[in-house]
């Protein structure tokens, strides 16, 4: 007999954990199952520490691999293979030989006894991914779910995808323009400052700031990139605080256009995580556990665990995400329709397509602004490098003549 330490959620979205002993990890789940929990992390003590340490590097695949497999599993199994085989089938054809030992592990412990779910679990596969295969184990509906978890990590990759190109054309003329402008303020200009002092002229007041900014870049430019540096990484150890991630969170939401931008990609993530827990039999409370850890900003993932201690307290989905004014109206009516007609999933489905469509044109307009912005800011910076080395070249000609 050995001993497992378990993290759950019971029927009304209260997270537990604890230890208990048992034969062997199906009979722990039995165990649990039976006490109304739906588990959430199961393993043997001995190996707990093991086990976190290897999730700390994440899943054995990445995320096009992750939505390649649920894709192959739903058409194999759709066609009557075994599940056995089917994972057999879909290790020899992945290209990384890492993600296929992982899909071997797996089917190794599936032969051994142990359910998709919990080998997946076992892998550091994405909790979300993870409890929809057991509701779809449970359901008789694996099929159904592997096909919609595919078709939700194709939807988010997709909004990644499209804000990844948003940024890239930016960062690219800034990167640019940057390099530019730091070759023209080392090199070109001492060389027209050397010159034009030996003339005896005087250097206009434009020129002056300009040589200014040459020189301290000459001098302390290490140390400026170093600073940049150290800014960045404190930066970035500041973000692991909730507190500070929160100030930054509410600081975006007061940009107009972003704020828009961010509300709409976290309102389509919800409503599709969410419907599509609910579409695979999760019960309502731990489906909006899962769903909120979903979420990007966390004003959001407060407005969503408010929602569940309503709910937990008899009120309705739609009503409770009314506070704090985050959500979209239109989403909210949304659900209440959904819940009033008893198809809330799908309602919830029907909110995350319109609003990754919105999305969509969102970044679309973000980008007829910022790209001419930037065009415009290089430009004028790059003109008055240019002009304050030309102004010298035409008093030197003024004193020549």
């Amino acid at each position: 007999m050995s001993q497992f330490s378990w993290d759950a959620v019971d029927a009304n979205g209260r997270r537990k954990k604890g230890e208990l002993d048992a034969d062997s990890e199906r009979a722990a789940r039995q165990q649990l199952k039976a006490q109304g929990l739906m588990v959430r992390r199961l393993q043997t003590v001995a190996s707990k520490q093991k086990e976190s340490a290897r999730n700390v590097h994440g899943s054995a695949m990445n995320g096009n691999e992750t939505a390649l497999f649920l894709q192959q599993l739903a058409t194999l199994i759709g066609a009557g293979m075994p599940l056995v085989d089917s994972l057999a089938s879909i290790a020899t054809g992945m290209s990384r030989q890492k993600a296929g030992r992982a899909i071997t592990h797996v089917r190794q412990q599936i032969t051994e006894g142990s359910t998709l779910a919990d080998a997946l679990r076992k892998i550091a596969m994405d909790n979300v991914v993870c409890n929809m295969i057991e509701a779809g184990e449970e359901t008789g509906k694996l099929e159904l779910v592997a096909k919609r978890l595919a078709e939700l990590l194709d939807n988010r990759r997709r909004i990644e995808q499209e804000l990844m190109s948003a940024i890239l054309y930016p960062a690219i003329i800034l990167t640019f323009g940057s390099l530019v402008m730091l070759v023209l303020l080392t090199y070109v200009v001492p060389q027209i400052v050397t010159v034009f002092q030996r003339s005896g002229g005087e250097l206009p007041m434009i020129t002056q700031w300009v040589i200014a900014i040459s020189n301290f870049i000459r001098a302390d430019g290490l140390m400026l990139f170093a600073g940049a540096v150290m800014v960045i990484w404190g930066g970035m150890v500041l973000l692991r605080n909730p507190n500070v991630r929160e100030r930054r969170d509410r600081l975006l939401l007061q940009i107009p256009l972003l704020s828009s931008l961010l509300i709409r990609i976290d309102t389509a993530r919800f409503s599709r995580t969410l419907g599509m827990l609910l579409g695979g039999g999760v019960p309502v409370l731990s489906a909006m556990r899962i769903a909120e850890q979903t979420m990007g900003l966390i004003p959001m993932r407060k407005l969503i665990a408010q929602a569940s201690e309503a709910l937990r307290e008899g009120g309705g989905l739609g009503q409770a995400l009314q506070c704090g004014n985050l959500l979209p109206h239109m989403a909210i009516q949304m659900i209440d329709v959904g819940e009033q007609s008893g198809a809330l999933d799908s309602m919830l489905l029907r909110i995350a397509d319109q609003y990754e469509q919105e999305t969509s044109r969102l970044i679309a307009r973000l980008m007829t602004i910022v790209e001419p912005a930037l065009m415009l800011i290089m430009a004028l910076l790059v003109g008055l490098l240019a002009v304050s080395i030309l102004l010298p070249i035409v008093e030197m000609n003024s004193l020549v003549h």
